[in-house]
């Protein structure tokens, strides 16, 4: 993991570590974040199907492999298929974007946050901050990250295989999510759905 012989220069080692030691830490800080708080033993519809162990998983096996395909032991041809040195400035650049947005939309949900998706009577559809313009603001942020992670390695098998799992298992959970809000909100919701997007402002 601290293998300077992946980075041309101190500099950018030390640039890329700090951001995923943040990176890390910030996930560690919303999981005791969500597990702090109080809801004072109101009834709870869990409609999670598992995307909560899924997203976990993909987020470190993400970073594993961000890692081990840029190794020097094995397939070194393919495992060595290197970006150049410049992308790993804005892979660091788009960690720390990644864990900025995603920060913000927890903290910005407060006690709405968790990480298994559950909906409550109690519970408010918020619609403001970062949410007027983007409905899963907490997933782009993770996808940054992991893409940024991917790309401060530079490997090019890793940053593939980076992108295809983050698209497939964060757009499995996303349609478990919103079918969940859906059945709660009703017409709220569906009509918060017309003015937003769902992960990428003006694309998707």
């Amino acid at each position: 993991m601290f293998d300077t012989s992946k980075f041309p220069d101190s500099t950018s080692f030390y640039m890329f570590h700090l951001a995923l030691l943040l990176m890390i830490a910030a996930e560690v800080f919303i999981v005791f974040y969500t597990h702090s708080k109080d809801r004072g033993g109101e009834k709870i519809n869990k409609r999670d199907k598992g995307t909560k162990w899924m997203l976990m998983i993909n987020f470190y096996v993400c970073i594993y492999l961000s890692f081990f395909m840029v190794g020097h032991n094995g397939w070194d041809y393919i495992l060595n298929t290197k970006l150049p040195v410049v992308v790993i400035y804005p892979g660091v650049g788009l960690m720390l974007a990644g864990i900025m947005i995603r920060l913000w939309a927890v903290l910005t949900l407060k006690r709405s946050f968790t990480l298994s998706v559950q909906t409550s009577k109690e519970q408010h559809l918020i619609t403001t901050g970062i949410y007027g313009k983007v409905r899963n603001p907490a997933y782009t942020g993770s996808i940054c990250s992991l893409i940024g992670t991917a790309l401060g390695l530079r490997g090019v098998i890793a940053l593939a295989i980076v992108i295809i799992f983050s698209i497939v298992s964060y757009t499995a959970r996303i349609f478990v999510e919103e079918e969940a809000l859906r059945k709660h909100f009703g017409k709220e919701f569906t009509e918060y759905e017309k003015r937003t997007y769902r992960l990428i402002p003006y694309i998707w």
